[in-house]
């Protein structure tokens, strides 16, 4: 009982931290692919299929337009897509089945192609890993 009360603490002190630092501290951007590529070419893509990537390898965004609507945590910094961030957040509560997101990998990093707001929701509810088609990049 004593483990479980203790528990219950560490996860409160964990989520309570979190806001707390994202109110403190200034919204770093989100990284993206264009960033990580520069001065460099794609000398191959290979597609990998579906596969189970640790969200804490997802570092940015394959698009720059993106890289506004997210800081480098996956939070949302606009009110602009609040709705849908929100709808996932639903359909992820609801235990719906959300389709697999797609990322582009660099090394063992990962740059989100579609699905920024299902990577937010799903670090919020601490996920461990994601499902998403992966793209490698080799680069030149």
């Amino acid at each position: 009982m004593f483990s479980a009360i203790t528990n219950n603490t560490q996860k409160s002190t964990s989520w309570v931290s979190k806001v707390v630092s994202r109110f403190a501290q200034k919204a770093t951007a989100l990284p993206t692919l264009s960033q990580a590529m520069a001065g460099r070419s794609i000398a191959e893509s290979n597609y990998q299929g579906i596969r189970q990537v640790p969200l804490s390898q997802i570092v940015g965004t394959a698009s720059d337009g993106r890289s506004h609507d997210f800081d480098a945590n996956f939070h949302m910094t606009n009110k602009h897509n609040r709705s849908r961030l929100d709808g996932v957040r639903r359909a992820r509560q609801q235990l719906a089945s959300l389709p697999p997101i797609s990322l582009v990998a660099v090394g063992n990093k990962y740059y989100v192609q579609d699905g920024h707001h299902r990577v937010s929701v799903f670090n919020e509810c601490e996920q461990d890993s994601i499902a998403a088609h992966v793209t490698i990049l080799v680069l030149q």
